[in-house]
C-alpha cells in the first residue's frame, strides 16, 4: 500500500500508530496547523494524535495547510492488524475461535463472521509504507 508523500512524512515524524489516527479522524480534508500551542485546531490535534506528537507536527508543519488524505487501504490494513491482535488475545483468555469472531464482529462492526475470519486466517499486514515512485504511477 502506498501512501501519498505527505502521510509518508507524518509517518517519519509521529509514527505509523499516531498518523493513522490522525487519518482516521481527519483524513479527506485540509487541516491548517497551528501556529502556537492554543486554539481549536491545537486541542483538535492533541485530542487525536497525543501533545507530544502534536508539538513535533507543529515544529514541522506550524501555520500550514496540510491536506490529510484518505488512506482507504492504510486505514484497513490498520484495522486488520488491530483485529488479529484483539483476536490473539481473545484466544490467550481462553475464547473458542468462533465465539472470538462473533465478539469481533461486534467490536468492528460493520463487518461479516466470513469478513472476520478471513483476516485473522491470513497474514498480518505490514506497518512499513510503500514509497511512492516514479515507476509506480503509470
Amino acid at each position: 500500500m502506498a501512501l501519498p508523500p505527505t502521510i509518508q512524512t507524518i509517518v517519519g515524524i509521529i509514527g505509523h500508530g499516531p498518523t493513522m489516527c490522525l487519518v482516521r479522524e481527519m483524513g479527506g480534508q485540509d487541516f491548517r496547523f497551528p501556529t502556537g500551542k492554543r486554539g481549536a485546531n491545537w486541542e483538535a490535534l492533541v485530542e487525536i494524535v497525543g501533545a507530544r506528537e502534536a508539538g513535533k507536527l507543529l515544529a514541522s508543519f506550524g501555520g500550514d495547510e496540510v491536506y490529510i488524505a484518505l488512506c482507504d487501504q492504510a486505514l484497513r490494513a490498520d484495522r486488520n492488524r488491530r483485529m488479529i491482535a484483539r483476536y490473539d488475545a481473545l484466544l490467550g483468555e481462553g475464547r473458542s475461535g468462533r465465539g472470538a469472531v462473533s465478539i469481533l464482529v461486534q467490536e468492528f462492526r460493520p463487518i461479516s463472521n466470513r469478513s472476520v475470519e478471513k483476516i485473522v486466517n491470513g497474514p498480518v499486514p505490514s506497518t512499513q509504507p510503500e514509497m511512492l515512485t516514479q515507476g509506480s504511477l503509470f
